[in-house]
């Protein structure tokens, strides 16, 4: 075959390559294509970083409560970092562990409800524009890893946006918190046993919830420094749990942007019309 015809070739190969973007891009179908694509990157991302840390704890919990010795040694730290207190009694720490796997359920659920909220709330550039994009940068005459560099481009700080306000919702959840809440009701049936009019006692006052409020606010902010980098807890394996889970998804969150462009790139440069 002479060179003229491997340049024809090749032409003949591009044009068809275009004008098969070209039909996807004339396209009648609903703009949801690419929503649903992101909506499904997301959720993988948390499914992966839930079942390697949650497998994790849960693991260490099966092993800590096979003794009652065990158990209290391995739990009791925490509870008392939690509640603030050396009184809990056993029985409270010996059900930790259901509290805590009950609490991981529901964060779980959390976060996975959330994705379509948070996705829907960011993903205002069309599936058209998307298109367009592509087209453009291809009618160009870029080559692949160009036209993703571009893609990668316009979904970074898109990306990010999203990224920020799911590790938002772990925060909002605070496992810590409600494993604290947990371990109190159960106490405050003992405390109310031993002095019936311990209810009263056991009750935060106004200005205490301010100022709770203020240092779980102040925490909070104060967790996060201008890089988005996280400080590690001083203590406790639940605290740990949170630091750990937290880091790991906004790192993978941050860093599989060219895993969400391949897939967006893959949908509308060689999906069907």
């Amino acid at each position: 075959m002479s060179f003229l015809s491997y340049i024809l070739l090749f032409t003949c190969t591009f044009l068809i390559a275009v004008q098969g973007l070209q039909i996807n891009f004339s396209s009648s179908k609903s703009d949801i294509l690419i929503k649903d694509t992101a909506q499904a990157h997301y959720e993988s991302i948390i499914d992966d970083i839930l079942s390697q840390h949650n497998e994790g704890l849960l693991t260490e919990l099966s092993i800590v409560i096979k003794t009652p010795h065990d158990m209290q040694t391995a739990l009791r730290p925490q509870s008392e970092l939690l509640v603030g207190s050396s009184n809990i009694q056993d029985v409270c720490v010996a059900q930790m562990p259901g509290m805590i796997a009950n609490q991981i359920h529901e964060l779980s659920n959390e976060l996975y409800s959330s994705v379509d909220t948070i996705v829907s709330e960011f993903w205002t550039t069309t599936d058209i524009e998307y298109r367009q994009l592509i087209l453009n940068a291809i009618n160009k005459g870029l080559w692949e890893q160009e036209v993703m560099d571009e893609l990668v481009a316009s979904l970074e700080l898109l990306n990010m946006d999203i990224a920020d306000h799911i590790i938002a919702a772990v925060d909002r959840f605070d496992i810590l918190y409600n494993v604290k809440m947990a371990l109190k009701s159960c106490q405050s049936i003992f405390d109310q046993e031993n002095n019936p009019f311990a209810a009263e006692d056991q009750e935060e006052s106004l200005t205490e919830k301010i100022w709770s409020a203020i240092l779980v606010s102040f925490t909070s902010t104060s967790s996060q420094a201008a890089s988005g980098i996280r400080e590690a807890p001083q203590q406790g394996f639940l605290n740990r749990y949170i630091f750990e889970l937290t880091s790991d998804l906004q790192s993978e969150l941050y860093s599989r942007v060219y895993e969400l462009a391949r897939s967006v790139y893959e949908d509308l440069a060689f999906g069907s019309a």
